[in-house]
């Protein structure tokens, strides 16, 4: 069980460290910028009404 764990756990640690830093800018500059490192845009937002 254990050897099974350390993976795992070094695999979210690793997930946390690679989303410390997160874009600021316009939707128009994210989407140029994805396309130029073929990755994806997430738009994360909430409503409260």
């Amino acid at each position: 069980m254990r050897k099974a764990l350390t993976p795992a756990l070094v695999l979210v640690l690793a997930s946390f460290a690679s989303a410390q830093s997160w874009f600021q800018g316009t939707l128009d500059q994210a989407v140029t910028k994805a396309k130029l490192e073929n990755k994806l845009v997430i738009i994360d937002f909430y409503s409260g009404g």
